[in-house]
């Protein structure tokens, strides 16, 4: 019961971080949503359809307390759909994984910098129409904050690996038994 409701419960955790303790500990132009690791993780692991409920969930959580809606929620559920689309490998263990350990790292690395990059080039493209200011430290933070983003995304999945799909010694395969027929 508890590993079904767990990606709700993670997109609730870090929704409530975002909203209520990120602003008092740091407010400043490096801030990244955990929500949207989260839906970074939750893609990642369990595929795109799973990616784009819950980027929907925590975009809209996100667009309601900012006064921006729709646009976080568009951008977080491309972002689980196209993340769960190119990354989601059921078939995918934790020891299989420790195989091609560092090709799927760089792999799931550039995959996240590139679609944060793409929603940040997006904002800073809407943020440019409201405002008509184009300065060169915009693409300094922009950067700076997809690479935060993946950073995070890259540490934070062996946990969200273990919340979200269980332990790994269940999954075990059982060995051929012979069975005797009588």
């Amino acid at each position: 019961m508890l590993r079904r409701i767990a990606p709700a419960l993670l997109i609730l955790a870090t929704f409530i971080l975002d909203t209520t303790l990120m602003p008092i500990v740091y407010g400043g132009v490096y801030t990244v949503p955990l929500t949207l690791v989260a839906v970074f993780l939750i893609g990642m692991l369990m595929g795109r359809m799973q990616g784009l409920l819950y980027g929907t969930i925590g975009g809209l959580l996100i667009d309601i307390t900012s006064g921006t809606l729709g646009m976080m929620a568009f951008f977080f559920m491309a972002v689980g759909f196209l993340i769960g689309l190119i990354l989601y490998n059921p078939g995918e263990h934790l020891r299989m994984a420790r195989r091609n350990a560092r090709k799927r790292r760089i792999q799931r690395g550039v995959w996240v910098f590139a679609l944060t990059m793409m929603g940040e080039i997006v904002l800073f493209i809407i943020q440019y129409f409201n405002t008509a200011t184009l300065q060169w430290v915009y693409f300094l933070n922009m950067g700076v904050r997809a690479l935060i983003c993946t950073a995070l995304t890259i540490l934070l999945r062996p946990a969200a690996y273990r919340l979200l799909l269980g332990d790994d010694r269940r999954r075990r395969p059982v060995r051929d038994r012979e069975v005797k027929s009588f």
